[in-house]
């Protein structure tokens, strides 16, 4: 026990490596507890995720890797799960189901043991570099250097970046009108509006013709993306020259194969 100068019994304290503030024995037990049981919903829900990259991996593409990398974007099926992906019938985002159903083929395709060894969390973000040596490679370090899911991230994109990679997002038009909902859904919002209000009483002229620029500037960019969106392309655009090497020559040389 900790005696202060009234010689009084006081709980004994801990502190935490984020938080400076002392912990009592109550408080640091509750927390053990919380940080367990979070880790127990972290490894639920990627093992759920896992399964349901499996199946769809099984059912969807009858468990071929070729159709996955090569040619999953001219599958109907697909395409049909991928647009209702972050919708009201399919609460995951498309590039969870994306990353689910990597996983799933590589555990096939990919024979190696840091590979398998790893959890869905980590391979999940591996999966982005889509290069059989290169992930063989990246597993084999994560594994052995025992990298968390947050610095894994800046670990991939200098990967990606190394091997002269442009970093994309995968666009799908389900994602954008979820994005455009979203954005929609914030500024129409009642206490919102209510609040804007109660700025707006203290705004200065300036603070005000900032705001405006800003929605006049996206005025513009909303038009252009309906416009865009509302035309009918004639052909599927051609892919954007680049600096280096042709992807196809770069997969004929490595042995990768990238996804569309």
């Amino acid at each position: 026990m900790v005696r202060d100068k009234d010689d009084r019994d006081l709980p004994a304290k801990t502190s935490t490596r984020d938080d400076d503030r002392a912990l009592d024995a109550h408080e640091r037990k509750v927390l053990d507890e919380a940080l367990s049981r979070g880790e127990t919903v972290r490894k639920t829900v990627e093992d759920a995720v896992a399964e349901y990259g499996r199946w769809l991996f099984a059912q969807v593409f009858g468990g071929d890797t070729a159709l996955v990398f090569d040619r999953r974007d001219e599958h109907p099926l697909w395409n049909a799960i991928v647009e209702a992906s972050d919708g009201p019938r399919l609460r995951l985002t498309a590039e969870t189901l994306e990353r689910a159903v990597l996983c799933a083929a590589y555990d096939k395709r990919l024979n190696n043991d840091a590979w398998r060894a790893l959890d869905y969390g980590r391979k999940s973000r591996l999966v982005r570099l889509e290069d059989d040596k290169l992930l063989r490679k990246a597993a084999q370090h994560v594994l052995a250097t025992n990298m968390k899911t947050k610095p894994l991230e800046a670990y991939v994109r200098a990967l990606l970046l190394a091997e002269g990679e442009q970093v994309q997002t995968r666009v799908t038009l389900g994602r954008v009108a979820s994005q455009l909902e979203k954005l929609t859904g914030r500024f129409e919002d009642d206490a919102f509006l209510h609040r804007l209000d109660e700025v707006l009483v203290k705004a200065d002229e300036e603070e005000r013709a900032s705001v405006i620029d800003r929605v006049d500037a996206m005025q513009r960019v909303l038009s252009s993306l309906r416009a865009r969106v509302a035309k009918k392309p004639a052909a599927k655009p051609a892919k954007r020259a680049s600096n280096k090497a042709s992807a196809s020559t770069k997969r004929a040389r490595s042995g990768r194969v990238r996804p569309r």
